[in-house]
Formats: C-alpha cells, sequence, structure tokens
C-alpha cells in the first residue's frame, strides 16, 4: 500500500521541483507513494481537520501569502492532528519558530535535493512505526482505520461488540471481546470484566467497582 504525501506551496514551480524530487527518492528507496498538490494552505486545514482526506505525510511550505505553513501547523496541532509535518523554506530564520509545532523535519530550498531523500526515508520509517497503533475496523457501511488510542473502551452488545472513541462514535463489528483484543495486541487495554475492555490512557479513578473514564 502507498503512503500518501501531501505537497502544499504557493509556488507551482516549486511544487513541480518537491514532486519530482519525491518521486526520484521514492524510486531510490524502493518506496511506493502517491502525491497530492495544494497551493493553497487553507485547503489543507479543511481537507485534514475535517477529515476529508488521509495523508500520512505533509510537505508545508511556510511561506504563503494567504495562511501561512505556520498558520496551517497551528490549526492542524490544535485539532490533534498527528500527520507527520515536514516544513520546506527558502529561509532558515523560521525554523526556531516551526519548532512549536513539532515537525519531523525542515528542508531548505537550496538544498532540496538532498535534504529530500533523508526525510523520505526517516518519515517512511515513521509511518510504519504508526502503523502498529492503528486497527481497521469494519463495519456495515464501510473500513475505517482508528487509532489505539482514539479507543476509550470497547463492549459486547447484541452477540456485537461496541468500540467506544474518545468523541463519542461508537463502531458495532462482527466480532468477539477476546479475538478484538488479540488484534489489538495493546498493553493499555485492560478487561475490567467478561464483556468490557477499557483503555487504560482513559481511566481516571476505579474502585472493587466503579470505573471512571476521562
Amino acid at each position: 500500500m502507498p503512503i500518501n504525501i501531501a505537497l502544499c506551496d504557493d509556488e507551482p514551480e516549486s511544487l513541480t521541483i518537491i514532486q519530482g524530487e519525491l518521486y526520484k527518492s521514492a524510486e531510490k528507496l524502493n518506496i511506493e507513494i502517491e502525491t497530492y498538490v495544494y497551493n493553497n494552505g487553507n485547503k489543507i486545514v479543511d481537507l485534514i481537520c475535517k477529515d476529508k482526506e488521509d495523508f500520512d505525510i505533509l510537505f508545508l511550505d511556510i511561506d504563503m501569502p494567504d495562511i501561512s505553513g505556520l498558520e496551517v501547523a497551528k490549526k492542524l496541532r490544535e485539532k490533534d492532528s498527528d500527520i507527520i509535518l515536514i516544513f520546506i523554506s527558502a529561509h532558515e530564520q523560521y525554523v526556531f519558530e516551526s519548532i512549536e509545532y513539532n515537525p519531523f523535519r525542515y528542508i531548505r530550498k537550496s538544498r532540496i535535493e538532498k535534504e529530500i531523500l533523508l526525510a523520505l526515508k526517516a518519515a517512511y520509517a515513521r509511518v510504519e512505526e504508526m502503523k502498529d497503533s492503528y486497527i481497521v475496523v469494519k463495519t456495515e457501511e464501510s473500513e475505517v482505520r482508528v487509532k489505539h488510542s482514539d479507543i476509550m473502551y470497547f463492549e459486547t452488545t447484541a452477540r456485537k461488540v461496541g468500540i467506544h472513541l474518545n468523541d463519542g462514535e461508537v463502531f458495532i463489528v462482527r466480532k468477539t471481546i477476546r479475538g478484538l483484543s488479540e488484534e489489538l495486541n495493546d498493553e493499555h487495554f485492560i478487561k475490567v470484566h467478561s464483556g468490557c475492555v477499557v483503555n487504560a490512557r482513559y481511566i481516571y479513578k476505579f474502585s472493587n467497582r466503579d470505573i471512571t473514564c476521562l
């Protein structure tokens, strides 16, 4: 499965160069990628924050007119997006300011050919690591990729399992408690009784009779 990479830069020439270097690097690294190019940061915010697209990596120019790359990064992090963020800029003075938004890399346009290869190699390794923290949930309507950390608890309901997420959404799946626990294989999930497993990340307090989640 290819990794999905979004590129955002207001300059068409820069987008062409970045995209070309990414495919060259991907070929050298034997990595399969799909790239999606945008020239407006607001579009990126809309796509990612409203879950319209599922990107693994974002290469983001900092110096853009309508909304800067730093402003885009701020909005993404405020929405708790964990996308792998790689800043690209012709101006090195933004390096320290960009740290606030937890970038994975900072690439200089003057050295893009060399630095993009190293950045893609490292980012791909991170994507592979992060895959272990997701499960694919198959419902009657669709398949959804769900992060372990978004699951508050899951419980049996009418011979199925209800997976309760931290945003209030519930997925009903044809699985068993045991089967889902084995699929997750995550020490954070604690079986509190035969029909319920709770993510310890969300436990606020507990007693012999009750568990309170955040």
